[in-house]
């Protein structure tokens, strides 16, 4: 059965506050993306495998884990998830990362799919999926059938926001995936857009719309 995990801590909080303000910079927004995902990491990353290690400290050798081999694959939905796959990569420095290409029509909000770059190994790494938002699930539901096509079993994905439709139809659809989410919203308007939302992360993201 999938997990379904909303953070519920002040500072993300705080941050999708920030987000959410029509009114903040793209510069800024990208630093609260960033910031979201780096108090998200704990929640996606608490089901990688680790190893025991001796270490030697300045006093005495000891024993520690490390993640184990080979690391997990971050699998940015671009464009808006790249930002947050490079913030996880900076914490999991053993991690790999993967991009699908993906575009939402506007109107009929069907999947235009056009690219694929994955590691040749993907299939024996757990795979975290990171895209800012979950709403109708489309793009989701793509690229997580082209992970388990390539062989990949385990898959945590991470979402900043997320609504209960595509909750429902990604829990109903990979039953064994993982969500990790900092907030859920209340529902999809009629052109599949999260409310109340933040609006086009992408767009915010890059400062390619001014609205």
């Amino acid at each position: 059965m999938t997990s379904v995990v909303e953070v519920d801590n002040p500072l993300v909080l705080d941050r999708i506050t920030r987000l959410r303000d029509k009114t903040t910079p793209s510069r800024e927004f990208r630093q609260f993306v960033q910031e979201i995902t780096m108090l998200l990491a704990a929640d996606a990353t608490n089901h990688l495998p680790l190893v025991d290690v001796d270490v030697e400290t300045p006093l005495q050798v000891t024993t520690g884990q490390l993640i184990g081999q080979p690391g997990p694959c971050i699998v940015s939905i671009m464009r808006a998830g790249n930002i947050m796959a490079e913030t996880l990569r900076d914490l999991v420095s053993d991690a790999s990362i993967g991009f699908i290409g993906l575009a939402r029509q506007s109107v009929t909000l069907e999947i235009d799919d056009y690219y694929t770059n994955l590691p040749d190994d993907v299939g024996d790494r757990h795979c975290i999926v990171v895209d800012p938002m979950l709403a109708t699930g489309n793009s989701l539901s793509v690229a997580l059938r082209k992970l388990m096509d390539a062989g990949v079993n385990q898959i945590t994905v991470v979402n900043i926001l997320a609504c209960p439709e595509g909750i429902r139809r990604i829990t109903s659809e990979y039953p064994d995936v993982r969500i990790v989410v900092a907030k859920i919203d209340e529902r999809l308007d009629e052109r599949g857009y999260i409310l109340p939302g933040l609006g086009d992360a992408g767009d915010r993201i890059y400062g390619t719309d001014d609205h």
